[in-house]
């Protein structure tokens, strides 16, 4: 596993701009695609349903308040990482931050890194293929060396 300096390094400018340009999309309805994030997350992954017990039924969906509120948490933490791109160091700061409570959770690099799948997913039924995901997978990697 790469330190988190040397996975920050790997966002290049043109991976920087993929993720602004697809943020613009995902960021725009937090709420939906937030639930929409962790529910392909929950449905392709079920073994991290149990690291979600105190979010109640999830298969609510948007209805469930628990699930609706991290689901926004987590779409804020994007747009947080993604305002913070130009500067490595602030990168680090944020994405560090971000990660305690996720170890603290004892959610590993591993764990963490099943949100490719699903990220994929939500990209592509806004219109944004392979590469985004790809990118977006680059930042993930920046938070797996924070794990």
């Amino acid at each position: 596993m790469p330190s988190v300096q040397d996975a920050a390094a790997q966002i290049s400018a043109d991976v920087k701009k993929d993720l602004r340009d697809s943020w613009a999309a995902l960021g725009s309805d937090k709420t939906n695609n937030g639930v929409a994030l962790m529910s392909t997350l929950f449905n392709d992954c079920p073994e991290t349903v149990a690291y979600f017990k105190r979010l109640g039924d999830i298969k609510q969906g948007k209805n469930n308040d628990k699930l609706r509120g991290h689901s926004i948490t987590l779409m804020y933490a994007l747009q947080n990482f993604v305002d913070h791109l130009d500067s490595p160091a602030d990168l680090i700061c944020v994405v560090e931050k971000f990660a305690v409570n996720h170890i603290n959770r004892k959610i590993s690099a591993a764990e963490f890194g099943k949100i490719n799948g699903p990220m994929k997913k939500v990209l592509a039924s806004l219109n944004f293929g392979d590469r985004y995901a790809n990118a977006w997978a680059k930042l993930v990697a920046v938070v797996q060396a924070a794990l």
